[in-house]
């Protein structure tokens, strides 16, 4: 399962230690996207990889019921915490079953169910776009299978929004995780108004994150100059930001811009910590624009070897032939490799 929000390897899902403890503001870590992976909170969606934050819970974070049935809620969510980091997600969803039996209104353990369901349906989608590009009629059922989880993920996370107190940094993740699957359903005004009330809470950190959702979505309904403030502001606050920089790349791209495309997109595909395969094709798009087939070629051959089988490779080698000299090629990737792109790098919370 692939847990995403571009930044990180793996979510900062803490135990709770106290419950009247205030979250304090967290540095935002160096950013690390991976194409696929086991666990990564970063497109995207959601990973990103920034990921899914912290979600520890301190004053006013969520609307606390009977003690009796916070204490037992919090005790199965320990669990269900140290059972994801030890990638045992099925022991992590009985725990937070368990947890929301105690307790129906615990914020933290919809929010964690929201992210284990999230990335359980971006698991089926890296498996027909990731790891073989799959259009057969199997591959349909499997990606109707992945929006039904999509679906169920936003449901939590609607839930946890409610249960946390205005202000919350939980509330901010919840916010931006509904922008993440807005975004993969291409429900891009829905997206907006997600990630505006993330930006809106007082004591959500994770900022680029949000930012990075919302230029993507004016991205989508071809707002470029939108976008590009948005996308520009993601990576002032986080210039590591992977999944920020790679999409303001192809904003730059779209607005007939190849030169800072160029730039970023680079910056993207030279950094080991960013492997995004769509990257490679920007390079490549960029300087085929601006006259370099040479170097246009070598992008384009980067982009196969990322991921061979993808659907992003299928892209990118179409590139490889006697065309891939022609220096007026279409900047704009198509509709369905913006899809690949969004599933592939949610930008979710970490």
């Amino acid at each position: 399962m692939s847990l995403s929000e571009p930044g990180s390897a793996r979510p900062s899902l803490q135990p709770r230690r106290s419950r009247g403890r205030r979250d304090r503001p967290q540095t935002p870590r160096r950013a690390g996207v991976g194409a696929a992976g086991l666990v990564w909170l970063s497109l995207g969606l959601l990973s990103a990889n920034a990921a899914l934050g912290c979600a520890t819970r301190g004053p006013g974070e969520a609307k606390a019921p009977a003690e009796g049935g916070v204490a037992a809620a919090d005790k199965h969510y320990d669990v269900a915490v140290g059972s994801f980091h030890n990638s045992m997600f099925e022991d992590a969803k009985l725990q937070l079953s368990r947890a929301l039996t105690s307790d129906p209104g615990h914020a933290d353990s919809h929010y964690l169910l929201g992210v284990l369901l999230l990335n359980e349906g971006r698991t089926i989608v890296d498996a027909v776009e990731i790891d073989r590009c799959l259009v057969d009629e199997a591959a349909g059922h499997q990606r109707q299978r992945a929006e039904a989880l999509h679906r169920k993920a936003r449901e939590q996370f609607k839930t946890a929004a409610k249960h946390y107190e205005s202000g919350a940094a939980g509330r901010g993740r919840s916010h931006n995780s509904m922008s993440v699957v807005d975004l993969f359903f291409g429900a891009d005004g829905s997206a907006i108004t997600e990630a505006r009330a993330a930006l809106a809470e007082q004591f959500y950190t994770h900022r680029y994150s949000a930012l990075a959702n919302l230029g993507w979505a004016y991205h989508s309904q071809g707002n470029l100059v939108e976008a590009t403030t948005e996308l520009r502001q993601s990576v002032m606050i986080n210039p590591d930001y992977c999944v920020g920089r790679y999409r303001l790349a192809q904003v730059y791209l779209d607005s007939e811009r190849p030169d800072l495309a160029l730039e970023h997109a680079s910056t993207v595909a030279d950094d080991s910590r960013c492997p995004i395969q769509d990257a490679h094709r920007i390079v490549g798009v960029a300087n085929l624009r601006l006259g370099r087939a040479d170097e246009a070629h070598t992008a384009f051959e980067q982009c196969v070897a990322l991921s061979p089988r993808s659907c992003l490779a299928v892209d990118c080698s179409r590139f490889l032939g006697p065309s891939s000299t022609t220096p007026d090629l279409p900047a704009v990737s198509p509709p369905t490799l913006a899809r690949t792109a969004v599933n592939a790098h949610p930008a979710t919370d970490g």
